[in-house]
């Protein structure tokens, strides 16, 4: 596996999701998973938005790991379509996830809604761009990590 570009793959989509969120929010759909992310273990405050963005970019470099060992010893290749497909196990994965939160978030309900499942607590269109966002990830995680390298059991025999 090539751990230096999952690294990179991993960061850039980590990247791309935090874009997407701030353009969404600049339309008035307040998605921010940096600040639940950072409000998980720091107070609100002028560096709780970092703190969640270096937490979101290590969770999206782990998870480009996993990709990398899926493109290496499930599909051997890797490219956009193959990381989009990745990424459909990756929503469902998440999604489900998303609905554990108040267990580990100390500051739901009191300060913060539940997110639910797939952020369905939160309307629809939070649920299509946490959708759409994780596909990008896929997307731009399987095109940034190809070529994989492929081992060959078949040996040259000496003639």
């Amino acid at each position: 596996m090539n751990i230096g570009r999952a690294i990179i793959a991993g960061a850039a989509g980590g990247v791309a999701m935090t874009v997407l969120g701030w353009i969404v929010r600049q339309f008035g759909l307040e998605m921010n998973a940096e600040m639940m992310l950072g409000t998980m273990v720091s107070s609100p405050g002028s560096t709780t938005w970092i703190i969640g963005f270096g937490i979101h970019l290590m969770l999206s470099v782990l998870i480009a790991l996993l990709y990398g060992v899926g493109f290496e010893r499930v599909t051997h290749r890797a490219g956009a379509t193959v990381g989009l497909g990745f990424a459909v196990i990756h929503v469902i994965i998440a999604g489900f996830v998303m609905a554990m939160i108040p267990a580990m978030h100390p500051m739901i309900p009191e300060q913060m809604p539940a997110p639910g499942a797939f952020l369905a607590n939160m309307g629809g269109s939070f649920v299509a761009l946490f959708v759409f966002e994780h596909l990008l990830y896929g997307a731009i995680v399987g095109a940034l990590y190809r070529p994989v390298a492929v081992e060959s059991s078949v040996r040259a025999v000496p003639v």
